[in-house]
């Protein structure tokens, strides 16, 4: 899986040297439309692949990124050397797993409902609805985020699945990314789906090995303040129609 990477290469703008008989990143992600997503001919895409892809590019570090279930691709990351995974929440659960890089993106999660179903007023705090049945799914954040709290969660396999329980009456909610949930509806052709209530926002990381040596995290982190600083990464989300 892992090949050699370049032993020295000058870094524009930021002087970061690749180690010598460093091996190359393996990336790992889920899709997760639009920060990481399946594109043409095999290649992965989105807001958060193209941010990591510029800052390793600027880094001189070679890279290939695969997409794999989440719970797969975290786990991935935790047990293999030079792998990272993206794009990871950074919760107080996961913080000792992992060393971070980022936060590459900026993610509100948010309610879907049924909105022939949206009770008015709507829901203002997540406490208004303990009864309700929450759809989330394997791996995500959102899960125990929602759970610690005491609210009912529906675990899916994928999050692909969730908006056709919704419309099936399986679960009252869809908790997910704003921007995700909306991609996955226009993807799928859905209307009659909304947005009710955005709960938390969460930064989102590329979250590497344990392994991985800190003075290269540290110059990584650098790196990112450094594209955000140049305008690269207000560019990338323009490319995508949003705004950071």
């Amino acid at each position: 899986m892992y090949k050699s990477i370049v032993t020295a290469l000058s870094l524009l703008g930021l002087g970061l040297m690749a180690p010598a008989n460093a091996q190359q990143l393996s990336l790992v992600t889920e899709e997760y439309p639009p920060y990481n997503m399946s594109e043409a001919k095999g290649q992965v895409g989105g807001i958060s692949t193209q941010i990591v892809k510029a800052l390793l590019a600027e880094a001189g570090l070679k890279h290939d990124v695969t997409i794999y279930p989440w719970a797969r691709a975290i786990s991935m990351a935790r047990a293999q050397p030079n792998t990272c995974v993206y794009s990871m929440s950074r919760t107080p659960e996961r913080e000792s797993l992992y060393k971070w890089i980022g936060p590459l993106v900026y993610n509100d999660w948010a309610l879907f409902a049924l909105t022939d179903k949206i009770q008015e007023p709507r829901p203002t705090r997540l406490e208004d609805l303990m009864d309700a049945r929450i759809g989330s799914y394997q791996g995500d954040a959102i899960v125990s985020y929602l759970q610690t709290r005491g609210h009912r969660v529906d675990v899916a396999p994928s999050d692909e699945v969730n908006p056709k329980k919704l419309q099936m009456g399986r679960i009252d909610y869809w908790a997910t990314g704003r921007l995700i949930g909306q991609y996955r509806l226009q993807q799928q052709g859905i209307q009659g789906i909304t947005p009710v209530l955005n709960f938390k926002r969460s930064e989102m990381y590329l979250a590497c090995n344990l392994q991985m040596p800190d003075d290269l995290v540290k110059r990584l982190n650098a790196g990112l303040l450094s594209l955000d600083k140049q305008g690269v990464i207000k560019k990338i989300y323009a490319g995508f129609g949003y705004t950071p």
